[in-house]
């Protein structure tokens, strides 16, 4: 192992290389940290889906859905939409899907076994 592997695992970051397979008990402890850390939901988004580029987004929505609040009257898909929109148009697109998706109405749950 070279020094900047060392360093790197030495900072406890090895979780953020490429590749990485994390544990999804894992996953989920660090995505509700992050979450608790970033009290504004685009911030909080965006640095939940620059850390975890390796999971489905779905499963990303899902796992944010059960740690934000503010999230709540969002359905699954909608936060997935929140996800696409912060990955492909930034800060204004977010707003823009954020904006259109609060009065729309909710379908129904296809994956029961998901809480949201």
């Amino acid at each position: 192992m070279d020094d900047a592997a060392q360093d790197e695992h030495a900072d406890g970051l090895c979780w953020l290389m490429p590749g990485h397979r994390a544990a999804p008990a894992e996953a989920l402890r660090r995505i509700q940290a992050l979450c608790a850390a970033w009290p504004d939901l685009h911030a909080a988004l965006f640095v939940v889906l620059a850390t975890h580029q390796e999971l489905p987004r779905d499963m990303l929505a899902a796992a944010v859905k059960q740690f934000r609040t503010d999230l709540d009257p969002h359905s699954r898909e909608d936060v997935l939409s929140l996800l696409t929109a912060i990955w492909n148009g930034g800060k204004s697109g977010f707003d823009a899907v954020l904006r259109t998706r609060a009065n729309s109405p909710k379908k129904g749950n296809n994956l029961s076994w998901l809480k949201e």
